[in-house]
């Protein structure tokens, strides 16, 4: 077979381009550090790659998510401790009022006072993220979580619960709705509550006690004499029960029945009596909001201060039953920040497993490539010196 000069000529250029080709791609490898540089140098591993990206930009989602969830828990946090704050200073008035020393005008002062605390209180429940959205509104975050009405606190928003995904297989709560946080306390002692009506002519201070297996009903405790020289005598009726209890009543002594004491100090009226009523759910704004309106109202007989220091002792039992369920509000809150700082550390884990995988896959191997450049930099020369003497081959050469 006959090899012409021109296809010899060609070959040594194919040969000095092929090796050239190689030397080429090594440089670059060598210049961006990786292996692979287009699909078709192994589809295999390409394919393994785009799945790897594709985890890679899932984790730093939940990264995100994770710093998003933490930025709305530690504001939700910080909510909650400062309504705390402000319901304990609620206490604090009550009991500085809650004193036979005060005087209507003093109490009233007081009044005032916990009357800017229930705006407060709601300023707070209406709290604003950075997005503008009130975090208590739940999925309704455009409006207001409450509004003051004619008769009362409204709640607007819903039920809603935003959740955000944290990992493949897990979703954090971020934000709780209004309702939950801000209506979910109960009157009383958290299972029974005092009081005393506004047409007792007696003076007595009553406080209640109740155990845990109290017996859930309704029960109303009348006082009846029959004349001024006769023993004043009580009766206790259930709603479901009927007919409790009867005795007689002596100042200080404890009155017992179904779980629960009264004890009641000082004088009581033919005719007084107490209502007992299972505790009820409301909203803290309008329990802070009664405290201000009783306080402000003047008191011009015994049996109305009677009233007032029996109503603010119940006052006090709601109060530290709200104080309870912010705390317990602000404890789940704060499990939800501890479970995402251990999300945090098990993200950071998977993203250096999937940059190892990653790199197995796509680095090169420095000392390799070197090596390879080295070789083919020697190859390419050899091939330029061998198409330099095919090309000095031609019987022109030899004929003159």
């Amino acid at each position: 077979m006959r090899i012409s000069s021109i296809e010899q000529f060609q070959q040594g250029i194919d040969s000095i381009l092929d090796q050239q080709a190689r030397l080429n791609r090594t440089q670059q490898q060598l210049a961006t550090g990786k292996n692979i540089l287009s699909p078709s140098d192994d589809p295999a591993a390409a394919t393994q790659l785009l799945t790897l990206s594709s985890l890679k930009a899932k984790n730093e989602q939940y990264d995100r998510n994770v710093l998003m969830a933490q930025n709305e828990l530690e504001l939700q946090e910080s909510v909650l401790a400062s309504s705390g704050n402000v319901l304990q200073r609620v206490r604090e008035l009550v009991v500085q009022a809650n004193n036979a020393t005060q005087s209507n005008q003093s109490r009233a002062a007081i009044g005032d006072e916990i009357n800017n605390l229930a705006d407060e209180l709601l300023q707070l429940a209406n709290t604003k993220n950075a997005q503008g959205e009130y975090i208590f509104s739940g999925y309704n975050s455009r409006t207001p979580a409450f509004t003051r009405t004619g008769t009362g606190f409204e709640f607007q928003g819903d039920q809603g619960e935003r959740l955000l995904q944290v990992s493949e297989d897990s979703q954090i709560a971020v934000r709780d709705n209004g309702q939950d946080v801000f209506e979910g306390m109960v009157t009383g002692d958290g299972r029974f509550l005092l009081q005393t009506p506004a047409t007792n002519l007696g003076s007595a201070l009553v406080k209640l006690n109740s155990t845990t297996d109290a017996a859930a009903d309704s029960y109303t405790v009348t006082f009846s004499q029959a004349t001024a020289n006769d023993p004043m005598l009580y009766s206790i009726v259930g709603a479901a029960a009927g007919a409790v209890a009867t005795g007689t009543y002596e100042s200080g002594a404890a009155i017992t029945f179904n779980g629960i004491t009264l004890e009641a100090e000082g004088s009581i009226e033919n005719g007084d009596s107490y209502q007992i009523g299972r505790s009820e759910r409301q909203n803290i704004f309008q329990s802070v909001q009664a405290l201000a309106d009783a306080l402000r109202s003047p008191t011009v007989t015994s049996a109305r201060s009677s009233k007032l220091t029996n109503d603010l002792g119940q006052a006090l039992g709601t109060i530290d039953q709200a104080m309870e369920h912010l705390q317990g509000r602000r404890t789940i809150t704060g499990n939800r920040l501890q479970a995402l700082d251990t999300r945090i550390n098990e993200n950071a884990d998977e993203r250096l497993r999937l940059e190892k995988q990653v790199s197995e896959i796509q680095d090169l191997d420095f000392a390799e490539a070197v090596s390879r450049l080295n070789l083919q930099s020697t190859a390419l020369q050899a091939a330029q010196q061998a198409y330099v003497k095919i090309q000095g081959l031609s019987l022109f050469t030899y004929l003159r």
